[in-house]
This record gives C-alpha cells, structure tokens and sequence, in this order.
C-alpha cells in the first residue's frame, strides 16, 4: 500500500466532488482526508488516499482529468502529512512565539514545502504569487519575506492566507538572520560552542567533521564506516523534509557534532541520530544536543521519540540516560530501539 496526495480543480457545480471520489474509489483507494481550498480559476479539491502497490500517480491522474478535474496533481505523500491541519498549525504558532527565527521551517511543515529561505529586504517581491505557481513569498514585518518552494503542487489562495497568518505569529519578537541564528553552549571543560539550524552552506564543513572522525564513530553513526556521505546526502541531512537538523560550531568556525530530529511515517514519532566528532566526545556536547532536540520535539507536540543503535555502541546509550530519555529498549533486527514518551518530566532542563 502507499499513501498519495492527489490534487484537483474543479468546477463549482453539484456533485463534481462525488464524482473525483467515485473515481478514487474504482481504483481501490480509500481516503483518508479532504480539504477544499480556493483558488483562482475554482475551488481545489485535496485527498489523501491509501492505494495499493499497483496503483501508480498516472493512474490517479488520469481518473481524476476523464471526471471533470484540471491541473490534476499525483505525489507520494508521507503518514505525518495526515496530522490535523489545525493541530500542526496550533504546535507551530506556539513554537514560533518563542523561536521566531524559525519561520523558515515552519513554514514548510504548515505546508508541505521542499524548502523554504529568508530573502534579504533589498530583493524585489512582486507579492504573494509570482510566474513560478510552485513558489510562495510570504512577507514579514520587518521588511523580508521567506521564499517557500514546493515543486509540482502548485499554491493555493486558501494556502497563501494560512501562511500570511502565520508569518505574523512572531510579529512582536525580533526576526534574526539565519547567519545569526542560535545560542551558544557552554561546555562542561569551559568551551562555548555555537548551536544552530543546519543550512545548505554547511555541507563541505559537515563533510570535513566526517573526515575528522574515526571509522568506528561513523559506523556507530550510520551502521557503516562509509569515509564521506554523498552531496546530497548531507544536504538532506542538514535541510530535511520533515523535521530539524541541529549543528556545533566549533570556536574556529568548524562543525563539531550534527544532531536530527527527523519525522517518521508514524504520526507524532520523531527519529533521533546524532554523530560527535571524536576529539569533541566526553566534553558534554551530545548530551546537550539530546536534551534540545527532545525540547524541540516537545514544542511540535510529537509524543515519542525513537532512536536506533548498534548493540555496541554503549557510549550513546549512556548519553540517553544522561539527557533524561532512558525510555523502553527492545532488541530488534540486530539493533536497540530506543523509545522515549515526550513529557515535561522526560526532558529536564540541565544541558551538561
């Protein structure tokens, strides 16, 4: 079975829906969940579906233009797209009041974007819409906007004013650039070290860490002592889709430790990962990475975090339990598995 996102235009007349979902039906595809949107030229009709293996995004396509649908749309869908819109929305304006910075990445949970960027206040908006359906700028207050890119699944109006919504969440609290986006850390040995967002302009530093660490830590890390993980590996490593990704930058510029927070296709489950250089283990800086990602996790209202490890790898078991997220261990398929309930009292507020 896979899940799909299948979108439709449609005229606004008496039954054209019935007749996209007897459509979706002969194909053996349940839905799962429907929204209608608006947007110029008529409302869009939104389905998640459930259909078999068989079923290809051609297929769907298809049924959908022979019932009456334009600018038909087929693409894979993951399960946390299925989350309540108004309980994503709700998880993400609270984040936001507290970390406004995140805009960016907010914005591209709320809409299932592939990317979303700062844009500098000097760069020419034409608005919200532009000659590209498959980018949306959503300006702030202070002067820029944030450039969402979603390839394929064009914006809607009904999408354009949720994300103008949103962008006015953090209207009150200052919007910092990227470039000084974090929080420094304060290491058990006296060190400060700066932790933030991954960004695309991390990846040659994130490759050099890579370098810097021993075959055992990255077979510990990645169940392989693979010497450097492709471009484009670490690109979406640093951005992903669908969660976070938390960089160490060390006093002299370089990337000491890479930490993930990424979704899973269980809704609310979060998948935890983090790699250390060596010369930088045993100084405290995994342990806090944990505890901030677990924060992180708390503030977008998952309720279990999920890490898997190699039965050796005794040193991350203990940074766990060092930041408060010894939760069940069971053996399976010749790794730990690590599962963390996400309350207040599973994430306490010691950092080293």
């Amino acid at each position: 079975m896979a899940l799909w996102r299948v979108r439709a235009q449609v005229a606004d007349d008496p039954g054209r829906l019935a007749r996209l979902a007897a459509v979706l039906a002969g194909l053996d595809a349940n839905v799962l969940g429907l929204n209608v949107q608006a947007c110029e030229g008529g409302p869009v009709d939104e389905f998640f579906v459930h259909a078999g293996a068989a079923v290809t995004g051609a297929q769907l396509t298809a049924g959908l233009v022979a019932a009456g649908g334009r600018r038909v749309v087929a693409v894979p869908a993951d399960a946390h797209e299925l989350v309540d819109g108004p309980t994503r929305a709700l998880v993400l304006a609270a984040h936001l009041r507290d970390h406004p910075e995140a805009l960016p990445q907010a914005l591209t949970e709320l809409l299932g974007a592939s990317e979303a960027s700062w844009v500098d206040p000097d760069a020419s908006l034409t608005g919200v819409y532009t000659d590209d359906r498959d980018v949306l700028y959503v300006p702030v207050l202070d002067g820029r906007a944030v450039r969402v890119v979603r390839p394929g699944m064009p914006f809607t109006m009904t999408e354009s004013a949720r994300a103008a919504a949103l962008a006015r969440i953090p209207a009150q609290a200052p919007l910092p650039p990227p470039a000084s986006t974090g929080t420094w850390l304060l290491l058990r040995d006296g060190t400060e070290v700066l932790v933030r967002p991954g960004r695309a302009d991390d990846v040659e530093s994130v490759q050099l860490m890579h370098d810097r660490c021993s075959p055992e830590s990255r077979r510990l890390r990645y169940f392989t002592s693979i010497p450097r993980l492709p471009r484009a590996a670490v690109e979406r490593l640093l951005v992903p889709r669908a969660g976070v990704t938390l960089v160490a930058v060390r006093p002299d510029g370089g990337i000491a430790a890479v930490g993930s927070l990424l979704h899973t296709q269980d809704p609310g489950c979060g998948e935890l990962a983090l790699l250390v250089e060596d010369g930088w283990q045993g100084r405290g800086l995994g342990t806090a990475l944990l505890r901030r990602l677990g924060t992180i996790a708390q503030a977008r209202g998952m309720a279990e975090l999920r890490a898997h490890v190699l039965p050796g790898n005794r040193r991350m078991l203990g940074l766990f339990d060092r930041a408060g997220l010894s939760g069940q261990r069971m053996f399976e398929d010749g790794v730990v598995l690590v599962s963390v309930p996400v309350v207040p009292s599973a994430l306490p507020g010691r950092c080293a």
